[in-house]
C-alpha cells in the first residue's frame, strides 16, 4: 500500500522527490510507533493522540508535528480513496496552532559590499550568479537546480521555472542579469566536460545538487549578513520583501514566487508594516 501511495504522490499529486520522501518518513515512524497494533492501517484516534503526545515529549517542535499529521492525513485519504479502509482515524484530528513565523531579510544596505565578494574566475561568476538569481527572482533553490538551459531565454530577458507540482512559471529577467548569464553561459562553454542539459553546474561540469547550493549561498552570506539563517530560501524572502517594500503589487509578488494563494504571501505584508511603523514614529511630530 506504501508502495502504491508514492506512485500516487509522484505520478499523480506531481509531487517532488523531497516532498515524497518526507512523506513516506512520517508514515515509517507512525508505523514503528503502532508497532504493538495489530494492524496500524486500523488504528483509532485515540492512539493518534497518543503519538502526537509522544512526538512533543520527544521535543518534536509543533510545525514537524503538524507536517507528520498532514502526511498521515494525505495517507489515509488514499487509503480511503482506494477502499483500503471504512473510516479515516485522521479526519478528527486537528493540527497544533502554532504562532506565525515573520520571514527574516537581508537589508538593502547588506548588498552594498557584494560585488567585492567573487573572484573573477568560473567559480566566481557562477558562485555569483547563484545568489544573483535566487535574489532577483525569488525562486526556489530546487527550482534552480532544475533549471535547465532551455529555460533561459535571453532575447525575451526571461526564464522558465518549474516549481512544486511540476506547475511553471515565466519570470522576467532584468538586463542586468541577463549580461551576468551571458558571461556565465562563455565562461561555462569553456570547460572541458559538461553536462549539456543542467544550467548551473559543479567545477568538474556536474549537474549542481541541494547542498552545493546550500554551501555555496551559506558561505557568502556569512561575508554579508549577521542573520543567523543564511540558506537560499532567506534569498527568497528578501526578494519579496524588498519588492513589497518598494511599492510592488502583493498579486505580482504572489505570481512571481510561484504561490498557489494570497495566504502564503501575506506573511512579507507584516515586514513591509513594521518599516512603515518605524517611519512613521520617526516622521510625525507626535509619534
Amino acid at each position: 500500500m506504501i508502495k502504491d501511495f508514492e506512485k500516487y504522490l509522484l505520478l499523480e499529486k506531481r509531487y517532488s522527490i523531497h516532498t515524497v520522501t518526507a512523506y513516506l518518513n512520517d508514515i515509517k515512524q507512525f508505523y514503528e510507533f503502532c508497532s504493538f497494533e495489530p494492524d496500524f492501517i486500523c488504528t483509532d484516534h485515540n492512539y493518534i493522540r497518543n503519538w502526537i503526545v509522544h512526538l512533543m515529549d520527544n521535543n518534536i517542535s509543533k510545525r514537524s508535528v503538524n507536517r507528520k499529521i498532514s502526511s498521515l492525513k494525505t495517507f489515509y485519504r488514499y487509503l480511503l480513496k482506494q477502499n483500503k479502509i471504512k473510516t479515516n482515524p485522521f479526519a478528527r484530528i486537528v493540527t497544533l496552532k502554532t504562532s506565525k513565523n515573520i520571514p527574516e531579510f537581508i537589508p538593502e544596505t547588506d548588498f552594498d559590499n557584494f560585488e567585492d565578494l567573487f573572484d573573477t574566475d568560473f567559480k566566481g561568476i557562477r558562485d555569483k550568479l547563484i545568489l544573483e538569481i535566487l535574489y532577483l527572482t525569488g525562486i526556489r533553490r530546487a527550482e534552480l537546480v532544475n533549471l535547465k538551459n532551455s529555460d533561459i531565454d535571453l532575447s525575451k530577458k526571461q526564464i522558465k521555472v518549474t516549481g512544486k507540482r511540476q506547475k511553471q512559471r515565466i519570470i522576467p529577467i532584468t538586463d542586468y542579469l541577463a549580461e551576468q548569464i551571458k558571461i556565465y553561459i562563455f565562461y561555462k562553454n569553456s570547460l572541458a566536460q559538461t553536462d549539456k542539459l543542467a544550467f548551473i553546474l559543479t567545477d568538474k561540469g556536474s549537474p549542481a545538487y541541494d547542498k552545493f547550493i546550500y554551501r555555496t549561498v551559506n558561505f557568502y552570506l556569512s561575508k554579508m549578513t549577521t542573520l543567523n539563517k543564511k540558506s537560499p530560501h532567506i534569498l527568497r524572502h528578501t526578494f519579496a520583501t524588498h519588492l513589497l517594500n518598494n511599492g510592488a503589487d502583493l498579486n505580482a509578488i504572489k505570481e512571481l514566487l510561484g504561490h498557489s494563494n494570497l495566504n502564503a504571501t501575506q506573511v512579507y505584508t507584516h515586514n513591509s508594516y513594521e518599516k512603515l511603523n518605524k517611519i512613521y514614529k520617526q516622521a510625525h511630530p507626535r509619534a
